[in-house]
């Protein structure tokens, strides 16, 4: 059976202890597309610049550090192997600097995991995730 995963990446804003990675991130993004993947039954990643990509129930120590060249290099490995195990990932960019697309580009290439992006930096799409996984279905799997 082909699996789909749903991931975006991470926000600037954190809370100051450790939680599961979709409560440490303070973005309502991250929120919706949570509880989003839950109701429709995906896994959900989050993309960190310090962790790579995890899985969203994964208990994270607050961190500040964004996502650079070098990062990325190191990284690829990483999100690389967690790609993998997907078929497909469908990415919400949704205003996320553009080193986070980059780095995914190219760990879904060597995963050989096909990416699927969408999302405008004012989150007015984010609501067509379920049409998205539906086209993704259709036309992917």
């Amino acid at each position: 059976m082909k699996k789909i995963a749903i991931a975006t990446a991470c926000g600037a804003k954190k809370e100051k202890f450790p939680q599961p990675a979709w409560r440490l991130y303070k973005s309502s993004r991250i929120r919706h597309l949570y509880k989003k993947s839950r109701e429709l039954g995906y896994p959900f990643y989050i993309l960190s610049a310090r962790y790579g990509l995890v899985p969203a129930e994964r208990v994270l120590e607050p961190y500040d550090e964004i996502l650079t060249p070098s990062k990325i290099q190191e990284l690829i490995p990483i999100v690389s192997k967690t790609l993998k195990k997907f078929d497909v990932v469908v990415y919400y960019k949704g205003g996320a600097r553009r080193e986070y697309l980059e780095l995914m580009s190219i760990a879904s290439r060597i995963a050989n995991t096909r990416l699927v992006t969408f999302g405008y930096a004012n989150m007015g799409d984010i609501g067509k995730l379920e049409s998205i996984i539906e086209l993704v279905k259709k036309n992917y799997l």
